[in-house]
């Protein structure tokens, strides 16, 4: 399928809170698309924005100290312990395990089993406490093939969860705009508003500088060079 030219980009309306002051949270984890994601929320409101990472154990640990300096400035940043390591089943969370390269074809060895599920839960835990009902994740049509936790309706379904088990009626909104745009598209929105793509963190490996072969770094180096655009990161 075609992909759409880089330029201006129509996004999911968030004007959720045109009536009155509301905080939203926002799923980062230093990567480029969640980052973009960030810069364009704080391009949307000036209302206050919280920031969850998680901390998985991770083989690409590296991740959190960029999402940690990404939000800095723009959001409060909070971190969210969730050992993984523990039941392994990727070479994201287990060592052992190779991490396959892009020319394998083998993206989908990378899954880690419903990790989208439970960060999104335990970042719907802490909007709760924090009374914020407005969570932002930024899934992109690239994920759709080997990540099935990247479609909107999974989102949809664990939406209507997370409604019915708050504990409060609370109509609990998962905000997905970049759900339909390819990540060629989210680097072009990225450039036209400043994002600090050298600052991010992407290669699954976990390296600085990255690796240049895996599915994550692949990806991101085809998303610049559509746009014709060299990628601020350095590749081992």
């Amino acid at each position: 399928m075609a992909k759409s030219p880089p330029g201006k980009h129509q996004i999911e309306n968030t004007n959720h809170h045109s009536q009155k002051h509301m905080t939203s949270a926002i799923l980062l984890s230093g990567g480029m698309d969640s980052t973009t994601l960030l810069w364009w929320l704080k391009s949307q409101t000036s209302d206050p924005i919280h920031a969850i990472s998680i901390d998985y154990r991770q083989r690409h640990h590296t991740e959190l100290t960029a999402a940690a300096q990404l939000a800095r400035d723009l959001a409060a940043h909070k971190v969210i312990a969730l050992d993984l390591a523990t039941i392994g089943g990727s070479p994201l969370t287990d060592p052992d395990r190779k991490v396959p390269a892009a020319a394998a074809h083998r993206q989908i060895d990378t899954v880690v089993p419903f990790r989208n599920m439970l960060f999104v839960t335990l970042a719907a835990a802490y909007c709760e406490t924090q009374s914020i009902t407005d969570l932002y994740l930024a899934p992109v049509r690239d994920d759709f093939s080997a990540y099935r936790d990247c479609r909107r309706p999974f989102y949809d379904s664990l939406e209507i969860s997370l409604r019915l088990g708050a504990t409060r009626d609370t109509a609990f909104k998962l905000h997905t705009p970049f759900i339909d745009k390819w990540k060629s598209e989210v680097v072009a929105l990225g450039l036209e508003l400043g994002v600090p793509y050298g600052q991010t963190h992407t290669c699954y490996e976990g390296q600085r500088p990255a690796c240049g072969r895996c599915d994550a770094c692949a990806e991101r180096l085809a998303a610049f060079a559509s746009n014709e655009v060299a990628d601020p990161l350095p590749y081992a």
